[in-house]
């Protein structure tokens, strides 16, 4: 699919009465960027286990882990910035990580782990269990299974799915987090950062299964075949701008860093897309990074959705509604955006809106990156500029031509 963005009217006057203002930048990323495992450890885990070796002790409390079976010390592991970072690599015949950790969660829990599968489940024949506490009846347990889904059991056969991509899945790292909150029946799955699924299914509380990484030592034969690293399990739901937050702390989205970066290539991010983005101004093309795409992405996100809220809400939405889905006077379909863009490293988003007009900022987090501003006087027409050194105005640089092929930001 290939869609052009052409340009309209230029809007110079400043908008005389801002009625809502909408801030994406998160304080806790907007200082100096912290240690992954420091952002993991502030959250307060009740157990945190970096397996850097095949045996040791929990990062936090007083567990301990221990190789059995086919394990061994690998690295270099997933990408979080630790220099020299080590992951078990798990043979998938017999190997698993068994902790002294049992229990200790009662009506909420969450749990993570990073891990790059070394072959798909539906190749091997059967399921890759990830970690949890399994027991009969009254599950905590992670897995991919056969048909190549990730699934997250709560309760006896009650789960909450995803579905990456499967070219996605093997020889790639991935940050994996899952909440459950049975006060308020609600559970969630968050890949790189981000939420891709919740749904009020719930679970029994009260948990009080060995925790163990790699394999279930009540449901058989689910051997993990891959790298699993930096695994850690609380005793409460981690809000989701935590899990923006542990993630942002990590390198998969930093220059280098591998698929992310690379143009036309799917991300190990939290935007895996593999659009290609293409901008011009009056002198012709203008090169972009592949954050700076991303931006582009967002932006063009934004524009679309504004132009189906001005349309058919008679109005500009805010981010909020932009997020959760814009209604219409006439129930006539809006999209939203596919991603919340708190979890970019790269950039902070804000949006003005006022009556029909809006104007949206991509401000760099990071030096070396354009800054970008898109903007509204009220009617589906926009103009865009970019900074290549910082923050962008309508007294920048305009963007004559943009357009994107492959997927987009917005989803039904």
């Amino acid at each position: 699919m290939r869609w052009l963005f052409v340009d309209g009217r230029k809007f110079r006057a400043a908008i005389a009465a801002v009625a809502t203002v909408v801030s994406l930048l998160c304080a806790g990323l907007a200082a100096a960027k912290i240690d992954f495992v420091a952002a993991v450890v502030s959250t307060h885990p009740i157990g945190y286990y970096r397996l850097e070796a095949t045996s040791g002790k929990s990062q936090v409390g007083a567990t301990t882990f221990k190789a059995m079976g086919g394990v061994e010390s690998a690295e270099p592991g997933a990408p979080i910035g630790t220099p020299g970072n080590h992951f078990a690599k798990l043979n998938g015949r017999d190997a698993y990580i068994a902790t002294t950790q049992a229990g200790g969660v009662g009506t909420t829990a969450s749990m993570m782990a990073w891990v790059n599968l070394a072959g798909l489940p539906s190749d091997a024949g059967r399921f890759f269990y990830v970690m949890g506490e399994s027991q009969s009846g009254n599950d905590l347990d992670v897995q991919f299974e056969q048909d190549n889904i990730l699934k997250f059991y709560t309760a006896a056969g009650g789960h909450l799915e995803y579905k990456p991509s499967p070219s996605t899945l093997v020889n790639q790292w991935h940050m994996i987090v899952v909440t459950l909150d049975t006060a308020s029946h609600s559970r969630a799955i968050y890949w790189d950062g981000a939420k891709v699924a919740s749904d009020n299914g719930g679970g029994r509380a009260g948990k009080t299964g060995t925790f163990t990484i790699g394999a279930s030592t009540v449901f058989p034969g689910r051997w993990f075949s891959g790298g699993i690293e930096e695994v850690a399990l609380w005793d409460r739901a981690l809000r989701p701008s935590e899990v923006s937050a542990i993630y942002a702390a990590s390198d998969a989205m930093a220059p280098g860093t591998g698929a992310a970066m690379d143009e036309g290539m799917p991300g190990t991010g939290p935007f895996a897309t593999k659009a290609k983005v293409e901008v011009k101004d009056s002198n012709g093309d203008v090169s972009l990074k592949r954050e700076e795409q991303i931006a582009i992405m967002f932006l063009t996100a934004i524009q679309q959705i504004e132009n189906g809220c001005q349309v058919n809400a008679n109005h500009a939405c805010t981010m909020s509604e932009l997020l959760a889905g814009p209604k219409a006077p006439n129930n006539w379909p809006i999209p939203r955006l596919k991603f919340d863009p708190k979890i970019d490293p790269n950039y902070s988003y804000s949006l003005v809106t006022d009556g029909m007009a809006w104007q949206a900022h991509a401000n760099p987090r990071k030096p070396g990156l354009a800054g970008f501003y898109f903007v509204s006087n009220g009617s589906p027409s926009d103009s865009a500029y970019y900074n290549p050194a910082g923050s962008a105005t309508d007294t920048d640089k305009e963007l004559t031509d943009r357009g994107i092929e492959g997927d987009s930001f917005t989803t039904p």
